[in-house]
């Protein structure tokens, strides 16, 4: 890659990647709501695989996006993480650039109504043995 369009476009690709990866772990976790409110286990067992699966494939994913980070300067690098984590701290510069901080923050938000979902099933099937209880 010897630009930074060419940058942009490669990272772009992988936040657009990410994106439906977290689309997909929300989609996964209402499911299993869906399969707990039924007491459907089965179902819920194979959902949290899959689940799992789906969550290492936006692992990876991430882990591209660091890689190619790497090969920035560091102001460059500055930037473009800033765009990925939502901040407003750098004004995209072109198209690559709005849709990578567009599409980043679309991902916090699915992040973020995952979370809380997950919340309320963890809860209410591990109830005081809860992952939250013990970290909060």
């Amino acid at each position: 890659m010897e630009n930074k369009e060419e940058f942009l476009s490669e990272i772009l690709i992988r936040v657009q990647r990410n994106y439906v990866h977290m689309v997909e772990i929300e989609r996964l976790t209402k499911d299993m709501a869906d399969s707990l409110s039924r007491n459907d286990q089965e179902s819920v067992e194979l959902l949290l695989k899959m689940r799992g699966e789906e969550m290492e494939q936006a692992g990876s994913t991430k882990q591209e996006i660091q890689t190619i980070l790497e090969a920035l300067d560091a102001d460059e690098k500055e930037k473009f993480r800033s765009w990925l984590n939502g901040e407003n701290k750098y004004e995209p510069d072109c198209f690559e650039a709005r849709k990578i901080a567009e599409l980043s923050g679309q991902t916090q938000q699915v992040l973020n109504r995952t979370i809380s979902l997950d919340k309320v099933l963890n809860s209410k099937v591990a109830g005081k043995e809860s992952y939250y209880q013990a970290t909060s």
